[in-house]
């Protein structure tokens, strides 16, 4: 193993959380006619996600130690880059100073997969109501949201050594979205 290359694999994921649920709704059940048809057969559905960023390298934009075309070069790490969580925004993620450009003609000590991008949390919510119609049809009416929450699960950050937005967030995981559906089984 080349020195520096020796790391943790790009979707190490330290610690997850993920669990799901489902709950059907017992009003009703007993119900014939309108209120029946309308009131019985409800079921929600969750699923809660919660994990821990995924590590990514540093990266320079520019060929450093003149090999050319190739693999991404690194600059020096001359600090640690991951800040406390209370220190950490959009506009500084990790510690942009723990980074220095090497010596021309030479490769960089940064190692692969050193900093840590933003975790994520997530609750997507479900809810469907089935009418069980003849003898084996089935109509199945559903209300999907994913990212129940809103919350806004931020992208890696820019990981370019030198470029003016080095360390800088300016994107993010989708925000709440919801479809509908409808489905007839047989």
């Amino acid at each position: 193993v080349f020195p520096g290359e020796e790391a943790l694999s790009s979707f190490d994921h330290r610690h997850q959380f993920v669990a799901s649920g489902s709950y059907q709704f017992p009003f009703f059940e007993r119900s014939d006619g309108v209120v029946g048809a309308l009131g019985r057969d409800w079921r929600v559905n969750a699923v809660v996600i919660l994990q821990t960023g995924a590590p990514f390298t540093v990266n320079l934009g520019l060929d450093r130690a003149n090999i050319g075309s190739g693999p991404a070069q690194r600059p020096d790490q001359v600090g640690n880059p991951n800040l406390p969580a209370n220190q950490r925004s959009p506009d500084r993620w990790f510690n942009t100073d723990a980074f220095a450009l090497q010596a021309p003609f030479t490769f960089g000590s940064a190692g692969r997969n050193s900093v840590f991008a933003p975790g994520l949390a997530t609750v997507d919510l479900s809810i469907q109501k089935d009418w069980y119609l003849a003898e084996q049809g089935r109509l199945q009416f559903r209300w999907d949201i994913f990212n129940l929450l809103n919350r806004v699960n931020f992208d890696v950050p820019n990981r370019i050594f030198g470029t003016p937005n080095f360390g800088r967030i300016f994107s993010s995981q989708n925000a709440r979205e919801m479809q509908f559906g409808l489905r007839y089984s047989f």
